[in-house]
């Protein structure tokens, strides 16, 4: 975890997310304060001062809960007008409110990746990271399964399941370049264990239920999990620039 805040304290950094990622940021501050190494600011894009400061983690939110082109088209705003493309590493997240039980994923991920590959042609010196959309937990119990039983629809377990399929779009559309996984540390408990569930025969993942309160955003002890593996995820996509800190590992 140092190393990786070391790799990241060289570098600018801009996220655009809403309150799951307000989550990670509260995590990183969390992390930070543990460690007694408060070396990355954590900044709202705007405020006075920053310049073009390393160390530095600009973040805003971005578009409108329930419209991921929304978020598209305010990320490329921002990194076009607000930034002008002056930062090192570029990334933004969905949330789980952008996917619901009968979301069209083919379509967010068009948008999506339409965005991104324009961004990417614009701004060949900014590093940016694919984020995976983040996950909820699902209605498990008797009750459920009795209604199940009966045909009645698992709406949160559906509302994975689409999560799910775009997540696996973005890894198979962008194997090789950096991903950071949230729904990776959302979904895998302590001991390495990933919380799951079949839905017709394919297994799916779920947030972890002691990483919430209310079954979407993340407590204090799931911000920390995910916090970590944000922070390894940009160390990854800056090592090849800084071959001095190639070294960067993370415990996520």
């Amino acid at each position: 975890m140092k190393a990786d805040l070391r790799t990241v304290s060289a570098a600018r950094i801009y996220f655009g997310h809403q309150s799951v990622g307000r989550n990670i940021l509260d995590g990183l501050e969390d992390l930070q304060r543990g460690l007694g190494q408060p070396v990355v600011r954590v900044v709202e894009l705007g405020s006075a001062g920053v310049s073009d400061e390393r160390g530095i983690l600009l973040h805003t939110k971005i578009g409108e809960n329930e419209r991921p082109a929304s978020k598209c088209e305010d990320f490329r705003r921002i990194l076009d007008q607000e930034l002008q493309g002056r930062v090192d590493v570029a990334l933004f997240k969905f949330c789980y409110v952008d996917f619901n039980d009968a979301s069209d994923v083919t379509a967010i991920f068009d948008v999506y990746s339409r965005t991104m590959d324009d961004l990417k042609r614009r701004h060949p010196d900014v590093v940016f990271v694919h984020v995976t959309a983040p996950l909820r937990t699902v209605d498990r119990g008797p009750g459920v399964w009795v209604r199940e039983l009966l045909g009645r629809r698992n709406r949160s377990k559906h509302a994975n399941v689409r999560r799910g399929e775009f997540n696996r779009l973005l890894k198979e559309r962008y194997a090789g370049e950096p991903v950071f996984d949230l729904a990776a540390s959302m979904s895998t408990d302590a001991d390495g264990r990933r919380e799951s569930f079949k839905l017709d025969g394919a297994q799916n993942y779920a947030l972890v239920p002691a990483y919430t309160d209310d079954g979407g955003h993340l407590n204090a002890v799931g911000r920390t999990y995910a916090a970590a593996a944000f922070v390894h995820a940009i160390a990854v996509a800056l090592a090849p620039r800084l071959p001095h800190r190639s070294d960067a590992r993370g415990s996520p």
